[in-house]
């Protein structure tokens, strides 16, 4: 644990110098300086543990009321602080390049920086903590300086209100977890999470309500459907690197959070597993149904999050199922799986808000509808964001099809125990196939409209804009974890076999680890699938950039022999992804600008529409109503003395019964 304490007093002392030195560029240089040693102190504790080291314990006395704060770097926390700081630590970097204008400017950026450490204390503090007061306080760092990251740009009042909305959000599930924690405090009378353990192993009321507590308060801060409404404004509204991070670190602890309580449980109910399968299931079917009909590049890889935590989700599910029937391959599978999910999920789509940063940093918007042609200048950020798009869709030979592989060997399983049971994971297995089949269908549909073809709007094309290098390398090193992962299929199974054993241990054949779930011969074969369509991609950007010749290359995309073509003839994004929005019409809410052509000589018009969050647009109404309903009592109170003596007779006959009922 030294290394460790080390690296937490390295952070601290790095966000504190970033704060009060007086030039810009030596504050940054002294953030990042600090946070690469110690993200090299910590991983030094925490790889050796991931890969089947001993967890390392020790003990800090406090005051009252927390006395002590036990902390414990197992398998699990390990995991999460092994990707969590490097990608933090690249977020830092890609910042370099995206506020470069600041940087240079009369703008305090040491503040910005000084949060993204704060950040990394607060993953040090949750994943590794053994006390639910130490625990929320990290909890509380970690939100706020999200906030703080988020609204980065509040002269902007939509800025603004996408961080007073992610403030509200995020403390409604503090709310929720608090009141989790209220109850198992109850029942223990203590905050150390061995004391929680006993409580929830022990079936009872209180502990299936606060199961379903805990599990609200990670599913908002995870953004699992329906408490993902905060996603969608909140990547829109904030810095490319800071959606990054939100996306892939840090509501990652949402996750932490779920795994962490489900070990404490043990065993747990049927019903638990079938549960979260059925939160996780409409999350991911949701969560891709709405990047289909998104205009806005950040609002589409932000609910493309809803979906992929949904897909990690029916993995804990499964696992969850396997505990409690006594299926260790279930088990394993499920959790393995999951769990690869999370650090996958990660890789890809930190690579993808990059690559969204970039376009915005290059042409000032992140409007699909006013993109087009962008691969002709952006020779970097076109192939990247293409390779992680097809990692997004689970494509191989890339690392999301890994994890989901996985997930679907574990739905397949024969488990007679299930008994009829098999029937829901049947149907599982085809909402996941049409949730890969509608990814797919919003990568291919992002991907032309930004890349393909010829600007929509010139004005948004700056011929002397230039691809910046600390926005680039990011991009390519989480392109490298992507494809080691895929093409190599055994090093992503050995990153997650020690958290699963975790989880194995709690089942009827604690001995047993995932590797021994997954055939050598399976594991073969995707490699050897994995090489396959890495040979034919090489081949293909071979006959594209080597052997055709140059005056091909540069012919109008979608010209058809005619080279003339402008941004009319192109799909725009509504009409390209119509024949599938059309089947699910019902489900999503459209709203809708026009002003038509009217008369023989008609003026200029336009159409636009608009794919808005139904759950959004539903609480606002109903806080509307609410707001109108109060409004109307509190006119008639002063004006109506009847009306207010029976109102006051009401409360104090409410408070009365209440106060005998106790």
């Amino acid at each position: 644990m030294y290394f460790l304490l080390l690296g937490v007093i390295t952070l601290l002392v790095g966000a504190v110098l970033t704060v009060v030195l007086p030039n810009n560029r030596v504050r940054v240089a002294v953030n990042l300086a600090s946070q690469a040693i110690a993200c090299c102190l910590i991983l030094t504790e925490t790889m050796p543990i991931l890969f089947g080291g001993t967890a390392l314990s020790t003990v800090l006395e406090w005051s009252y009321p927390i006395e002590k704060i036990n902390l414990r770097v197992d398998a699990l926390g390990a995991y999460f602080l092994t990707f969590s700081l490097p990608m933090t630590f690249l977020g830092s970097l890609y910042a370099v390049g995206y506020l470069a204008h600041d940087i240079r400017g009369p703008r305090h950026v040491g503040l910005h920086f000084a949060l993204l450490s704060m950040l990394q204390f607060s993953y040090l503090i949750i994943y590794t903590v053994q006390n639910a007061f130490a625990f929320l306080v990290g909890w509380e760092i970690a939100a706020l300086s999200a906030w703080l990251l988020v609204i980065w740009d509040h002269r902007n009042q939509k800025i603004r209100f996408a961080g007073f909305n992610y403030l509200v959000s995020t403390h409604l599930g503090l709310l929720f977890l608090v009141s989790a924690i209220m109850i198992m405090h109850g029942e223990t009378n203590s905050f150390q999470f061995l004391d929680f353990q006993e409580f929830l192993r022990r079936p009872s009321i209180q502990r299936n309500i606060a199961f379903v507590l805990l599990m609200t308060s990670f599913g908002l801060k995870s953004a699992f459907f329906p408490f993902h409404s905060w996603l969608p404004r909140a990547h829109s509204a904030a810095p490319a690197h800071v959606s990054a991070l939100m996306s892939g670190v840090i509501h990652k602890a949402g996750l932490f959070g779920m795994l962490k309580f489900i070990l404490m449980v043990g065993k747990p109910d049927l019903w638990m597993g079938w549960y979260l399968i059925g939160v996780s299931v409409v999350s991911a079917f949701m969560g891709v149904l709405y990047t289909i009909s998104q205009r806005d590049i950040k609002r589409l890889l932000g609910y493309s999050s809803t979906e992929n935590v949904g897909i990690a989700g029916i993995g804990f599910g499964m696992g969850c199922l396997g505990l409690a029937t006594d299926q260790p391959v279930l088990t394993a599978l499920g959790f393995g799986g999951g769990i690869l999910h999370i650090v996958n999920h990660a890789l890809f789509k930190c690579l993808l808000f990059y690559g969204a940063g970039a376009i915005y940093r290059f042409t000032h918007t992140i409007d699909l509808e006013k993109l087009g042609g962008l691969s002709k200048v952006m020779r970097w950020t076109a192939p990247l964001f293409l390779l992680g798009s097809f990692a997004s869709a689970a494509l191989p030979p890339f690392n999301g099809f890994l994890s989901e592989f996985i997930l679907y060997l574990g739905l397949l399983q024969p488990i007679p125990e299930l008994g009829s049971g098999r029937a829901p994971l049947l149907l599982v297995i085809g909402l996941l196939a049409l949730v890969g089949g509608l990814s797919a269908l919003s990568i291919t549909r992002a991907y032309g409209l930004i890349f393909l073809g010829v600007p929509r709007d010139p004005h948004y094309v700056d011929p002397k804009a230039k691809e910046n290098p600390y926005m680039i390398a990011p991009m390519v090193i989480h392109l490298i974890g992507i494809l080691v992962i895929g093409f190599v299929p055994a090093m992503g199974l050995r990153l997650v076999e020690a958290p699963t054993q975790m989880f194995l241990q709690l089942s009827t054949a604690p001995d047993t680890h995932l590797s021994e779930h997954v055939p050598v011969s399976l594991v073969q074969s995707l490699t050897l699938i994995s090489a396959v369509f890495g040979a034919i991609l090489a081949g293909l950007l071979i006959l594209r950039f080597a052997v055709l010749p140059r005056c091909d290359r540069r012919h109008v995309t979608w010209g058809c022999g005619y080279t003339a073509a402008n941004a009319r003839m192109q799909y725009t994004g509504s009409s390209f992804s119509h024949p599938m929005v059309t089947v699910f019409w019902d489900i999503l809410t459209y709203l809708t600008r026009e002003d038509l052509p009217k008369n023989v000589f008609p003026k200029d018009g336009h159409y636009d529409t608009h794919c808005v969050d139904s759950v959004e647009q539903s609480m606002f109404k109903l806080l509307s109503d609410g707001e109108s309903v109060v409004t109307r009592i509190m006119r008639r109170i002063p004006e109506d003395t009847r009306f207010s003596c029976g109102l006051g007779l009401a409360s104090l006959v409410l408070w009365v019964m209440l106060i005998s009922l106790r």
